[in-house]
């Protein structure tokens, strides 16, 4: 039990500075994913993250979730969420294991289990709602909430079939995730604010990057903060006026500059956006 206090208690002091770092405006906590240091070790990926201002890390890979954990806590730092994948087909689904190891690490905490769900051979929906289910008992026996991350060409792709999975899960503990180069990718037509509104009461995580809003591969989809067309204003309004007040994530996938050149210049970004709110 004291062990749990203390490392709720760092991650509060954290979050704590983090705010004070922004004055008085509540601006919600940036966080980098996992991908942001992959060329790093975990105690340097850490360390620089520190060093640079940002809260914690995020989307953490399953099986490198202890060795974060650790190096986090040490640092005063949070893990904010893990982030895993499971697969449906027509009569079954799988999921990685290694998912509820980490399940079990986080118990205490008020990490996020993200989960994207791919399709195997003729995929049913009813297999996806059960896999959601099995993953969202066992969060919620942890004390988690878990969300659906729509992900391109995967089964779950968009933000409304997110949602309507995690609706007919009957789950509590059961959000969805709006990732914004996903969402330029696979609906590049919709309006974005019907879709955050629509998901306003179960949305529970957002990640953005810097992105062209014509982008059609990653490389125009991802890019660091301070770069491309879409207006990122248009999103932080948005998410603003439904009452988001949670973290939000930055991708950092196949971003080919040294992290801390990347993750310098994203959080400069970061502060400049908040700065013309």
């Amino acid at each position: 039990m004291t062990y749990v206090v203390a490392r709720m208690l760092r991650v509060f002091l954290a979050l704590l500075m983090a705010y004070v770092a922004h004055g008085a405006d509540p601006v919600p906590p940036l966080y980098p994913f996992q991908n942001a240091v992959r060329p790093l070790s975990v105690d340097e990926g850490v360390a620089l993250i520190k060093e640079l201002g940002y809260p914690g890390i995020g989307s953490v890979y399953p099986q490198d979730l202890a060795k974060y954990q650790a190096a986090c806590e040490k640092a005063g730092l949070k893990v904010f969420s893990i982030y895993g994948g499971g697969k449906v087909h027509k009569d079954s689904y799988t999921f990685d294991p290694k998912i509820s190891e980490a399940i079990a690490l986080l118990k205490g905490t008020d990490a996020i289990v993200e989960l994207n769900v791919q399709g195997g051979e003729e995929p049913q929906e009813a297999q996806a709602v059960a896999l959601v289910q099995k993953i969202a008992a066992e969060a919620k026996a942890a004390g988690l909430k878990m969300i659906l991350y729509p992900h391109a060409h995967h089964y779950i792709e968009r933000v409304d079939h997110a949602l309507r999975i995690a609706k007919a899960s009957g789950c509590d503990n059961v959000g969805v995730a709006f990732n914004l180069c996903h969402f330029l990718k696979v609906q590049p037509q919709d309006d974005l604010v019907a879709a955050l509104a629509a998901a306003r009461d179960r949305l529970w995580s957002v990640s953005l990057c810097g992105a062209d809003t014509e982008g059609k591969d990653w490389n125009t989809l991802i890019r660091p903060l301070d770069e491309g067309s879409f207006d990122q204003t248009k999103l932080l309004g948005c998410l603003k006026e439904q009452g988001y007040r949670g973290p939000i994530g930055l991708q950092c996938f196949n971003i080919r500059i040294a992290p801390r050149e990347h993750l310098t210049r994203s959080y400069a970004a970061w502060k400049k956006l908040h700065a013309a709110q």
